[in-house]
């Protein structure tokens, strides 16, 4: 038996302005994981990423429900950051929704309450790199290109379940990354996109402690995958970008002192 959550009402004016994919896509420099509570994103996860999707499979997420309070809440968290490189030139992209897929395997009363997303994209730009004597100054820009806290589900309301699940969640708020000049893979510019979801388990009702496992004999435990839509936009635009500005976010001084104990030059922030 497989389950399936539907939230089909996003605003399809808002994905309708999307125009086609850019013929080049960008490249995934590194990935790094953060702050994960029930999963371990660095080891166990694989990412593709193509013109209209960016899938990321997790092959272990779990959490528990102790028998503390009978109505404890508690969550499975991922938490972990793309960097970004060479994007294409005069185009910008955004997150229509996200669909989660898996099997989930709950016991001893939890259940499934709700799951959640939330995607933050930053931009830090190096404003100062002039000669290596003067201060390298940086400036950051960020934006939530998604970020939906909740989706009610409920699996497991008899106290078991071992099935698999689909969650579609949409992006009702559609936001744009920057607008690309093609040049964003260098030391000027730094891009990424930090990614969190969110698996809440409860086991009201019940005394005994709950245990939640997304996981199958083959195949991922847990997949996100991001429906990516595309916009043309004129460069010059990416420097008014992002709902948080900070300038000179970080200075870089490298140092006219030596270090008393090597003789060699510091480096300052």
């Amino acid at each position: 038996m497989k389950t399936f959550l539907g939230l089909m009402f996003f605003h399809a004016a808002s994905i309708a302005i999307a125009q086609s994919a850019p013929e080049t896509i960008p490249t995934i420099l590194a990935i790094r994981g953060a702050n994960s509570g029930g999963c371990f994103p660095a080891p166990s996860l694989d990412i593709s990423l193509k013109p209209n999707n960016l899938r990321l499979d997790f092959s272990d997420m779990r959490a528990a429900v102790s028998p503390t309070d009978e109505y404890d809440t508690e969550a499975a968290i991922c938490v972990m950051i793309i960097e970004l490189g060479a994007f294409p030139q005069g185009w910008r992209f955004g997150l229509s929704d996200v669909t989660y897929t898996g099997h989930a395997k709950l016991s001893g009363g939890a259940r499934m309450q709700n799951f959640a997303v939330n995607a933050y994209f930053q931009w830090e730009h190096l404003k100062n790199s002039l000669l290596i004597e003067q201060p390298t100054v940086k400036n950051t820009s960020g934006s939530y290109l998604m970020d939906v806290p909740t989706t009610p589900v409920d699996f497991g309301l008899n106290g078991d379940y071992d099935e698999d699940f689909q969650v579609n969640i949409p992006n009702n708020n559609l936001a744009w990354s920057p607008c690309f000049t093609g040049q964003e893979y260098s030391y000027d510019d730094k891009m990424e996109v930090q990614f969190q979801f969110h698996a809440y388990l409860t086991k009201e009702g019940y005394s005994t402690t709950g245990n939640g496992v997304f996981g199958r004999i083959k195949g991922p435990a847990l997949t996100a995958e991001f429906g990516l839509v595309w916009d043309k936009c004129d460069p010059l635009e990416r420097n008014a970008w992002g709902h948080f500005r900070i300038d000179d976010f970080e200075t870089c001084q490298r140092g006219s002192q030596t270090d008393s104990t090597t003789g060699k030059r510091t480096v300052q922030w």
